[in-house]
């Protein structure tokens, strides 16, 4: 089963409403009724709409936010912690792939 994540302070909802509304593509949304998010979830967590919301932008800003909050670092900075480290190490691998492909192109010249 998967780990049981902590349910979110209720003080840091809105801080997160503002995140979902600097990141909204549109502002006529009839899924989320011009909010930018659907609701929460069952660990209390926004849950941005898809269709009028730039997702990944609130995910950045999500990051940052608890980067910042040594509370909900404590609480949640495990988890973006090991997407930063495996991100950090696929674009390492890509370095070095394009180094090793860019000395192969000048031998050849």
């Amino acid at each position: 089963m998967s780990e049981k994540i902590p349910r979110l302070p209720d003080e840091h909802l809105g801080r997160a409403r503002e995140i979902v509304g600097q990141k909204r593509t549109k502002q006529k949304c009839k899924v989320c009724y011009d909010r930018g998010y659907i609701g929460t979830n069952q660990d209390n967590m926004l849950v941005p709409c898809s269709k009028c919301v730039d997702v990944d932008g609130v995910m950045e800003g999500w990051r940052a936010y608890v980067a910042e909050t040594p509370a909900l670092k404590e609480l949640y900075g495990d988890y973006f912690e090991d997407e930063e480290e495996e991100s950090t190490d696929e674009s390492e691998g890509e370095d070095k792939d394009e180094e090793e492909g860019g000395s192969e192109e000048s031998d050849k010249s």
